[in-house]
């Protein structure tokens, strides 16, 4: 009988968190690896300040474009996430600015990134048409300064 009631309980708590879980507002992040290991920095931050009042979910995919992006997304199934998106976070071009001439495999052309960021954000308007869309441009890279950077790593 204990284990009866034990394992009802469970069963209850399990679907009364799932609907919580649900019902709770999402901030769905999207990008490259600036935002994949951003729950380092500000993405972490967001999820910090957000604690208990939002879930922050970090779909960033670090080494790609938005060409990359925009098919991984699709099969993997960022537009059909349940529950509400209150916020996407789009965080791209820090891959596809990369030089054509020192990684082509990178590089996409400045019309293909303009028209991958526009169908990020209509497929985010399409899939969550509540939720708040911020865009996000990578830094400014320093070429001297990277480059001692990565020496001395």
């Amino acid at each position: 009988m204990t284990l009866v009631l034990a394992r009802s309980l469970c069963l209850i708590l399990y679907f009364t968190m799932s609907a919580i879980a649900l019902e709770r507002p999402k901030i769905l992040l999207l990008g490259d690896s600036l935002t994949q290991t951003s729950m380092e920095g500000w993405g972490g931050g967001l999820a910090h300040h957000y604690q208990r009042r939002a879930d922050v979910l970090n779909r960033g995919m670090s080494g790609y474009n938005t060409r990359w992006y925009l098919k991984y997304a699709q099969e993997s199934g960022i537009w059909y996430e349940p529950g509400k998106i209150a916020l996407t976070a789009i965080f791209f071009g820090a891959n596809d600015a990369s030089l054509e001439k020192e990684n082509p495999h990178h590089h996409v052309p400045l019309e293909e990134y303009k028209s991958n960021l526009k169908t990020l954000v209509s497929k985010t308007q399409e899939s969550f048409p509540e939720s708040q869309i911020l865009m996000i441009t990578p830094p400014p890279v320093v070429h001297e300064q990277r480059l001692a950077y990565q020496k001395e790593r």
